[in-house]
């Protein structure tokens, strides 16, 4: 297995960046929805055809998206359990998170 990180990002009054940030992202335009109230927003996703998780954070100024491709649902749910108490817009600290979680280095 090789598990890929990604991280994207954008400024939430920037249409050209939210269209980019958001045009990869299964289902963006409901994604939109929510963050358009400019709160700060932690969510994630897993789509099971791909083994990709994202997990999205949002202080309601910026929204960066972490991606982490070929990991199982049961990895995502760990990377969020150990996530859960960080939530930051810091790919540093994710992709610590991830490398922790799953013993990769």
């Amino acid at each position: 297995m090789v598990t890929a990180l990604f991280a994207t990002m954008a400024h939430l009054d920037d249409d050209a960046e939210m269209a980019t940030f958001l045009a990869p992202i299964p289902d963006g335009e409901q994604l939109a929805k929510v963050l358009i109230d400019g709160k700060p927003v932690s969510t994630r996703a897993y789509a099971d055809g791909t083994r990709t998780a994202r997990f999205v954070e949002s202080d309601g100024n910026i929204v960066m998206c972490f991606t982490v491709s070929d990991i199982t649902i049961d990895q995502a749910e760990m990377i969020e359990a150990a996530w859960e108490d960080i939530c930051a817009l810091d790919e540093t600290a994710f992709r610590k998170t991830v490398e922790q979680v799953l013993k990769l280095s």
